[in-house]
């Protein structure tokens, strides 16, 4: 074992004496590292060094310890410090098992090997590119849209309950956001040593390279709800389309060796390599609607990842949003119309892909369409696509949409696709007047 190993693994010890041993690396930030304990529920967050290796300092435990006193919305899923680290900056937080970081959505080294001994499913044998295959295996492996949607809509609530008490995250990226492995239907924000109030003058800022808000970026500025919302919407854009927003032919011709290509004026903290200055916003987003010079070249066909409200709100928060960064939508907008996009989508029993209610066939596999009903109030609608006893309808279909309440399960039905049959389902109460179902059956 080397010496960092043993610098980062072994035992710590809170502030209460209890021993907690770190068993391996869970994710690494910006600002920071979270370990594995023994404890499957628990874990340890500690600061790192300018040289990236973790900070013995106990300089920062001040701060972790007034996280504690910030006015947190109740019952909002963030792990927060239960306990300061005695003889070294850090500090212990829960964490939930069986959950994985939103880092899983991209296409890592080690799942490209993986992919590449599997075979290669029906719908997939006439592209020849091996890279466009080996993405879309991946894609409909964890989960396609309708995962990533759900993921990124509760991820999206709790920004926005955050900033409406007046707090700031900081420090959005895959490595600081946390789903269910299986569906998605918990998400947590793990990294908590950021937040802050928003103040006028004054302040820091910090974030992980590749989402940070160009005014963070370029020194301008310091975090705020607006520099969330930029960090969101590129990690939310890159999640969707597996591609980063700001990384098109100027940035790809340019290393391919075609030429160099002319950038904004930007702060001399930016260096010389191009991804750096697209990182630094200091290029247009791919798909700007009023600027095509730094067009995308790579990732999935838009129409098939994104709606016209999506699309809107990537053109407002990373288009004009990149030089006017009052003008970026709020959070509360992404959980709306990430939830709206997840409930007005299926998933093709054939390929697992999943699509929007406008298409007839998959757009993927091209089978038709298959059977769903669906649900509707003078409120919102839903698909649904299963036959089953016990199927759930959330809060959001009956009332306000809700940054808490949204997805919790307001009625159970029983319902069968192939009779157009709804009910309550067995002990359950009554279904509300205005609360209608429409069956369409398959490619219809």
């Amino acid at each position: 074992m080397n010496n960092q190993n043993f610098v980062q693994l072994g035992n710590r010890i809170d502030q209460y004496g209890n021993q907690h041993q770190v068993i391996s690396e869970l994710a690494r930030g910006g600002q920071g590292v979270v370990y594995r304990t023994t404890d499957a529920d628990i874990a340890i967050k500690q600061p790192l060094g300018i040289n990236g290796e973790v900070s013995r300092t106990t300089d920062l435990q001040k701060n972790f310890e007034n996280i504690r006193v910030l006015p947190i919305p109740r019952n909002i899923p963030i792990s927060l410090p239960l306990a300061v680290l005695r003889d070294e900056a850090g500090y212990v937080m829960r964490l939930l098992s069986e959950m994985e970081k939103f880092g899983a959505f991209e296409l890592s080294g080690t799942q490209r090997v993986l992919l590449e001994r599997e075979s290669v499913p029906r719908w997939l044998e006439n592209i020849d590119d091996r890279t466009s295959r080996l993405t879309l295996m991946h894609y409909g492996n964890t989960g396609s849209t309708k995962r990533r949607f759900k993921a990124l809509s509760k991820c999206a609530s709790i920004l926005a309950r955050l900033h409406a008490s007046g707090l700031v995250y900081g420090d959005i990226s895959p490595n600081n956001c946390f789903m269910s492995q299986m569906n998605s239907r918990d998400v947590w924000l793990i990294d908590a040593d950021n937040l802050r109030f928003e103040v006028q003058k004054g302040g820091s800022a910090v974030y992980t390279p590749r989402y940070g808000a160009p005014e963070v970026v370029q020194g301008r500025d310091q975090s705020r709800p607006q520099t969330d919302a930029w960090a969101f919407a590129v990690m939310a854009f890159e999640t969707l389309t597996q591609v980063h927003p700001f990384i098109g032919q100027r940035v790809l011709l340019a290393d391919e060796g075609q030429g160099g290509w002319d950038v904004e004026s930007g702060e001399n903290t930016i260096g010389e390599d191009l991804d750096e200055k697209a990182y630094g916003g200091l290029l247009p987003f791919i798909d700007d609607e009023d600027d095509d010079s730094n067009q995308g070249i790579n990732g999935l066909p838009r129409n098939l990842v994104l709606n016209t409200q999506l699309v809107k709100l990537f053109q407002e928060t990373l288009g004009i949003g990149r030089k006017e960064p009052w003008t970026r939508p709020g959070m509360v907008y992404w959980a709306l119309e990430l939830a709206r996009a997840h409930d007005n989508s299926l998933v093709c029993p054939q390929c697992l892909m999943s699509f929007f209610l406008e298409y007839i066939q998959c757009p993927y596999c091209e089978a038709l369409r298959p059977s769903f009903a669906i649900a509707k109030t003078d409120r919102w609608q839903m698909a649904i696509q299963v036959t089953s006893n016990g199927i759930e309808l959330p809060h959001r279909l009956f009332n306000a949409f809700s940054l808490e309440m949204n997805d919790v399960a307001q009625y159970q039905i029983v319902l069968d696709l192939e009779k157009k049959f709804v009910g309550n389902a067995f002990g359950t109460k009554l279904l509300p007047i205005g609360l209608s179902f429409h069956f369409f059956e398959e490619g219809e």
